[in-house]
């Protein structure tokens, strides 16, 4: 059975068949980082006035492409002892967007393998695209040299964070991937093989620019 086509924003049957079409190569080769503009659309907790963080708090928990992040979020600071949530399911809203901005910024070290990540040791993506699924950006391809995956392995990544298509990596939520051949039609064999909704769609083909 198919995923369902339940997203926020998800276009109908005969626009999920335009956005199958491969995106031009220049299109494709250009940097990413798509949750700047998702966080864009959140209240600046910063401006004066901004003391009650609930309203932001619900925007992000009922948010289609932040509601992943932010488990993720929540689990990473329980396992540091940090503690995510308080008893009442509430989170520091400007702790959590920080941190987003953090991992949309962040580049692989040169020498630098315990900070964050040297990317040779990064696995490799190859037959690679930018999609987007239910609202959330992130690659598919088949990888290689990925700590707990077989070799050739078809995927899809956590949640993209930022995609340097030229310089030849991407960051997604979990790890850095070092970029191979690029292939738009690998979004189709999925969908064919029923691994992605047939409304996932390459990800420029969902923006406006």
């Amino acid at each position: 059975m198919q995923p369902s086509c339940n997203g926020i924003g998800i276009p109908g049957a005969k626009e999920c068949q335009q956005h199958k079409d491969a995106l031009p190569m220049k299109e494709a080769k250009r940097a990413l980082q798509p949750y700047f503009e998702i966080i864009s659309g959140l209240p600046d907790v910063n401006l004066p006035g901004m003391l009650d963080l609930g309203g932001t708090q619900q925007r992000i928990q009922e948010h289609p492409a932040l509601a992943p992040l932010l488990q993720t979020y929540l689990a990473d600071r329980a396992l540091g002892g940090q503690g995510g949530s308080s008893a009442d399911g509430t989170f520091d809203a400007t702790l959590f967007i920080k941190w987003v901005l953090v991992l949309s910024n962040q580049a692989p070290a040169i020498g630098d393998r315990v900070a964050t990540g040297e990317l040779s040791a990064a696995p490799l993506l190859d037959s690679w695209c930018a999609i987007v699924e239910d609202a959330v950006p992130l690659l598919v391809g088949r990888v290689s040299g990925h700590p707990h995956l077989r070799e050739g392995a078809r995927v899809r990544t956590s949640p993209l964070m930022n995609l340097r298509p030229s310089q030849g990596w991407a960051r997604s939520c979990n790890r850095f991937y070092r970029l191979g051949s690029y292939d738009p039609s690998f979004l189709t064999t999925l969908q064919e093989d029923g691994r992605l909704s047939t409304c996932a769609k390459l990800l420029r083909a969902d923006r406006s620019s």
